[in-house]
């Protein structure tokens, strides 16, 4: 029930217009739930002077755009794979062609903040407590390089860049080779945002800028930020206490608004990937939209159902609005031993649920709990692609 309770509870603030919560940077490796998000906006487009675009003359990353402020739970890989935490083998760290074939378990660990690079993968284990491991791309070689609470964790051919908390509880940036040797402290007490061509962006109070050459430092927003991306085209993060997704260049001018409103962003290539409002005949509904922020083109990719349903994909009669305004009929429910409000004959009502979109390549995934998943094997929680329909990829 607490699913379903929490997704309600979710859409009535949205329908009194709360304003959006503060997103945690500690990772949330229980299912997504959908907070409560106002409706999104677009403020005005982004035109800058240089392509929207990676970066051709940096180093190689084996991260791409904010899949790693998004958990870093898919990754592709160069070698045609994406690598991926599995949620058909209990999280366990797999890869797969694009197309879903050839899937392989690639380690019993479960992998969270996946990188790969030159024929690895790195990547914080979750039940041992998020020491960083790294194996190689066929399943060989695994080993621990850096032990303790980890997180953000970046991969670059310079190095790994990542927060590690010290017996207080509090982070600190760190640097070591890819092999986990040579451990420098970056920065005390602050969280890693990103990485990019030998600068730190950091937070998460206010947002600045590291260069670790020099160590010259610059504050770039005095605000609450979560999700920060870099490219060649610019900074852009979501500015927590504005509620809005923001753009400024690498120096820190022309800071402007993108977006107001909306949630799980990940900008990356030009494009912000995040969860709106929409809404159909049956009410309000989540969905999952991508922004072309040059051009201010905003296209769908997933409208989430807003009829609630039970385990076996049958719905059951009422949609979000009429539950949120108690307009149903009682005797579709009971109360259990517990005290819960249940279907009558057991189980809780469901919904769909969505949340971050992740990149690999051209190709667009997302972790979600759809009725459609049910249908297809029987299981809720699932990873889908998202090519124009809606594939149920593992």
């Amino acid at each position: 029930m607490k699913k379903i309770v929490y997704m309600l509870l979710a859409l009535s603030m949205f329908l009194l217009l709360a304003s959006c919560n503060f997103m945690s940077h500690t990772p949330n490796m229980t299912n997504p739930e959908i907070p409560d998000i106002p409706g999104s906006e677009v403020q005005n487009t982004v035109e800058p002077e240089s392509p929207l675009s990676l970066p051709q003359n940096v180093e190689k990353l084996g991260f791409s755009g904010g899949n790693i402020g998004a958990g870093g739970l898919v990754c592709g890989g160069d070698d045609g794979y994406i690598y991926y935490r599995s949620e058909s083998d209990g999280w366990r760290l797999y890869r797969a062609r694009p197309d879903g074939s050839d899937n392989t378990k690639v380690s019993d660990r479960i992998g969270h903040n996946i990188n790969v690079h030159d024929g690895w993968v790195y990547f914080l284990d979750y039940p041992e407590g998020f020491p960083i491991y790294r194996v190689r791309t066929d399943g060989t070689e695994e080993a621990k390089l850096v032990d303790g609470y980890c997180d953000n964790l970046y991969v670059a051919e310079s190095g790994m860049y990542f927060n590690k908390r010290d017996e207080s509880n509090v982070s600190h940036i760190y640097r070591t080779d890819l092999d986990g040797g040579n451990m420098t402290l970056l920065y005390s007490e602050a969280s890693l945002m990103y990485y990019y061509n030998g600068r730190i962006l950091l937070g998460a109070g206010q947002l600045g800028v590291y260069e670790i050459a020099t160590g010259e430092e610059i504050i770039l927003a005095e605000t609450y930020v979560a999700n920060v991306s870099v490219d060649d085209s610019g900074i852009y993060f979501f500015a927590v206490d504005n509620n809005e997704f923001r753009r400024m260049d690498l120096d820190g001018g022309n800071d402007s608004v993108i977006l107001q409103g909306g949630n799980y962003f990940n900008y990356t290539c030009g494009y912000l990937y995040y969860m709106g409002i929409g809404e159909n005949a049956n009410g309000p509904c989540h969905v999952v939209n991508r922004l072309d922020v040059r051009t201010g083109e905003t296209t769908t990719l997933y409208e989430a159902l807003n009829d609630l349903f039970d385990w076996h994909g049958n719905f059951i009669g009422i949609t979000l609005k009429q539950f949120n305004e108690g307009n149903f009929d009682p005797d579709l429910f009971e109360i259990n031993d517990q005290g819960e409000m249940v279907l009558r004959g057991g189980g809780d009502p469901l919904a769909e649920s969505v949340g971050y979109v992740y990149i690999a390549g051209e190709y667009v995934f997302m972790r979600a709990s759809l009725r459609e998943a049910i249908l297809q094997d029987g299981r809720f929680d699932n990873i889908v692609r998202l090519d124009g329909s809606l594939v149920i990829w593992d």
